[in-house]
Formats: C-alpha cells, sequence, structure tokens
C-alpha cells in the first residue's frame, strides 16, 4: 500500500480518508439498489467539510473529494444498468478562508454529483441540511478538528430517518486530554458531545469505557438501532489516534463496517504504519531503513488489541444463542456491535461449531452439504449431553 505524498506525517488522516471511501463506496451500491424500484436520490453531507490541512492542488487528500467521487462512482454501477439514479452532496464550512476555497472548489467540479455549500457552524446549518435531504436516503459524516460543535443533538435530526447512516470521528487524542478538566465550559462541550442530558463524564473513564459511551448514547440519543467503532493507530507509536464510530437502523450498517474495517485498518494499516515509520526513521538517522515485512497480513496492534480467535468467538456465539433458537441474523448483529468481527467469520465459526455438534442449523433450502448459514436460517444451540448433538455427524 502506497501512501501519498500529501499524507506522509498525518498517516492516520489516510486510514481514516480510507475507511470512508470504503463505506461510502459500499453503502451507495447498496442503497443505490433501491433504483431498480424506481426514480432514486443519494446524499452525502459532510457536516465539517475544510479544507484545512489539505496539500494537494485538486484537494484529492480531503473528504470532499473522496465524498464526491465515491458516490459518483457508486452511481454509476446502477446509472450504466438503465437506473434513474441522482446524486447529490452538501458540505458545511465555518471558517471564511476554508469556506471559500471549497465553494470555488466545488463550482470548478464536473460529474453527475449536484454539490451545496453551506457556510457556518454545522449546529447552525441542520434545518438546512434537513431541508435539502427530506426523506432520502442520506450518509452523514461528522468530522470535526475536536469535539467542539459536534454535539449529539444536532446529528439526531439528521439520521431520524430510517435510511441514515452516520459516521462520527471521535477524536481520542483530544477527548483524552480535556475529558477530565474541570472547567465549565469544557465540561459543557462535553455533556453536548456525548449526549449527556444529566451530569458531567464519570471521571477516569478509559479509552473502552469512552466509546461504549459513545456509542450507546449515539443509538440512545439519536433513534439507532446499531453502533459499532474502529480505532484508527498513531502511525507509528502504539496509541490509538482517533475513533470512527458508525449508526445506523439495518444490520448491514454493521456488515460493511466491519468489513471495511478488516480491509483497512487490519490489513492495510500494516504497510501504511510500516512504511511510516521506515520514513521517521531514514528522517531522524540519514541512513536507509532495512526493508518492509512485505508477507506481515494484520497490523501488529489490531492483531494483539483487536483480534479474536474463532474458538474465543464461537464461545461467543453459543452464548449468544441462549436457551431459544434464533435466526442467524439476529445473532451475528450483537457480535459485530460488541467487537471486531466480521459476518462472514461468525458464519464460518457457526458452521464449525455445527460440525463439531455445538449447535444445529436449520436452513431455509434443504442441502446435503453444510453450506454457510444464512440470515434466515435457524441456529439452535445444543447441549453435548443431548442425543441430537451426539448423532450429529463429523
Amino acid at each position: 500500500m502506497e501512501v501519498p505524498t500529501e499524507y506522509h506525517g498525518r498517516e492516520q488522516s489516510f486510514l481514516k480518508h480510507r475507511v470512508l471511501k470504503e463505506y461510502l463506496l459500499r453503502w451507495g451500491r447498496k442503497l443505490g439498489s433501491l433504483s431498480r424500484r424506481g426514480p432514486l436520490r443519494l446524499w452525502y453531507v459532510d457536516c465539517f467539510a475544510g479544507p484545512w490541512s489539505s496539500r494537494s492542488p485538486s484537494l484529492e487528500d480531503t473528504s470532499i473529494h473522496i465524498g464526491v467521487h465515491a458516490l459518483a462512482e457508486a452511481a454509476a454501477t446502477w446509472r450504466t444498468a438503465g437506473h434513474d439514479i441522482e446524486v447529490n452532496a452538501v458540505f458545511v464550512e465555518a471558517n471564511r478562508n476554508a469556506f471559500e476555497t471549497l465553494r470555488d472548489h466545488l463550482a470548478s467540479l464536473g460529474g453527475p454529483v449536484k454539490t451545496y455549500a453551506l457556510h457556518g457552524e454545522f449546529g447552525q446549518q441542520v434545518d438546512a441540511i434537513a431541508g435539502l435531504l427530506r426523506a432520502d436516503p442520506a450518509f452523514i459524516f461528522v468530522d470535526p478538528t475536536g469535539f467542539k460543535g459536534a454535539a449529539m443533538s444536532f446529528i439526531a435530526p439528521l439520521v431520524e430517518r430510517r435510511v441514515r447512516d452516520v459516521l462520527v470521528n471521535v477524536m481520542f487524542e483530544h477527548i483524552n486530554r480535556w475529558k477530565d478538566d474541570p472547567r465549565e465550559f469544557l465540561r459543557e462541550q462535553m455533556r453536548e458531545f456525548f449526549g449527556l442530558e444529566d451530569g458531567n463524564l464519570v471521571p477516569g473513564l478509559s479509552e473502552a469505557e469512552l466509546f461504549e459511551l459513545y456509542r450507546e448514547n449515539l443509538k440512545g440519543r439519536c433513534g439507532l438501532k446499531y453502533a459499532a467503532d474502529l480505532a484508527v493507530p498513531h502511525p507509528t507509536k502504539d496509541r490509538t489516534w482517533f475513533h470512527l464510530v458508525v449508526g445506523g437502523n439495518h444490520h448491514e450498517t454493521l456488515h460493511v463496517f466491519r468489513d471495511v474495517e478488516i480491509s483497512v485498518i487490519a490489513t492495510e494499516a500494516a504497510r501504511v504504519r510500516d512504511s511510516a515509520s521506515k520514513r521517521r526513521h531514514e528522517e531522524r538517522t540519514g541512513q536507509i531503513a532495512l526493508a518492509l515485512d512485505t508477507a506481515a497480513p494484520v497490523d501488529r496492534r489490531f492483531e494483539a488489541k483487536y483480534r479474536i480467535d474463532d474458538a474465543s468467538l464461537a464461545d461467543l456465539l453459543i452464548a449468544a444463542l441462549g436457551s431459544s433458537p434464533r435466526r442467524f441474523d439476529g445473532v451475528w448483529p450483537a457480535l459485530l456491535e460488541a467487537h471486531h468481527v466480521t459476518r462472514a467469520q461468525v458464519a464460518h465459526v457457526a458452521r464449525d461449531a455445527e460440525a463439531s455438534g455445538r449447535l444445529m442449523i436449520e436452513r431455509e433450502k434443504s442441502s446435503t452439504r453444510r453450506p454457510l448459514p444464512k440470515d434466515a436460517d435457524i441456529l439452535r444451540r445444543l447441549d453435548p449431553e443431548d442425543p441430537v448433538a451426539r448423532s450429529s455427524p463429523p
């Protein structure tokens, strides 16, 4: 994975933009399938658009460029098949100079995406954004430079429609630095950001506890059914830079998000971070670093902190089943919310557990083989002493 020179020194932004691109592209293609029923409009909303630290004259290293082009690419999949699909993008920016750059750039763009530039604070533009979106499917990207101005109460009106996903960049470096500061204006900003209706953040919360709180409040305050997060690591140090938190009302939100996490954060990040470390070494010492480990399949930090082996996942799956039969799509979403695993991994573990007699899969379509479970298939936990389990073929 070659990191463009515009991202050198800020590889965490490269990984963030890779997640944004891959998620938005897959989201657009999935939602674009609705165009088979009739005309469709899709929206991308960038609530803190910038551009701020772009080093590319064409803004290729910004969420502006990535959002427009990913949405256009997703729509092209259905347009070439003759379906009526309209794609639109809204960009909000408060800084006057950045807004003028944004507006001029959008005016220079061609292509199928119709763009809207709104000048002002995100919170002041919520009604205007909602008026543009109406009841259409939309992807909301909330990427503040810290935590000020990204109140959960601003997000809620934009995701109250069913076919809406939101991706929030939660700047852990900033949050961790100021979360226990006693000054009232910071306490108020933290309350707004975390959606706390009464009281302040509990002092001393760990990274895991902070993001569990944010996910649960995102669901509760914004009326979303699902929320999950991934950690974007520091390019050269063993610590988190920020988390990306996704929220939505369909379990496909989790399916897509975890697939993207494994593709980008678990896999691409290995090369990105090794490359960044190599450059830092050469800049510091003037000596050529050793060749990169091109065989490393998984980022070392992800492997150590988040990877779950199949045996542990099987235990989690069996525990989640409880004593009552459940559809497969009634089980895997909770596992993906709480753990850094994919739907495919859960499906393979379920089939292995069936082969070992730990559960039974009642498939919607009978088969002499044992295919991976589908969403409508019924999973039933088996006791090892159960005659059905003992008679299950190996």
